[in-house]
């Protein structure tokens, strides 16, 4: 019987793993940022719209492995939901990184009081 059409490639030790390459994909992709972000400044807006996008379509991956997972009556992927919670702590360390850079170099200025 052929089964390359079948669940079963996706299951590994009773456990749905599919979209495991997508969050590690997006976990290197989430550290890069960060070694970007400490090397040199970026933009916040920048980091902001990245880490969002990011942590939107990584808790949507999450979601959606549920679903699947229970729809075919198998375990879930403890591993995902790590990787998810990494993602988070990466991208919320990227922006306070890139905001404690950005206030750094802005200039306040000096106004002396005169008695």
């Amino acid at each position: 019987m052929d089964t390359r059409f079948t669940y079963k490639h996706f299951v590994n030790e009773n456990t749905f793993s599919l979209l495991v390459p997508i969050f590690e994909v997006t976990l290197l992709f989430a550290v890069l940022l960060l070694i970007i972000v400490i090397i040199k400044r970026v933009s916040i807006w920048f980091c902001l719209l990245f880490a969002s996008l990011s942590v939107i379509v990584t808790g949507q991956l999450l979601w959606f492995s549920g679903i699947i997972a229970d729809e075919l009556n198998l375990g879930g992927n403890s591993k995902t939901f790590y990787y998810f919670v990494a993602i988070l702590l990466i991208h919320c360390a990227t922006i306070w990184i890139s905001l404690m850079k950005s206030s750094k170099h802005e200039k306040i200025p000096q106004h002396s009081v005169e008695i």
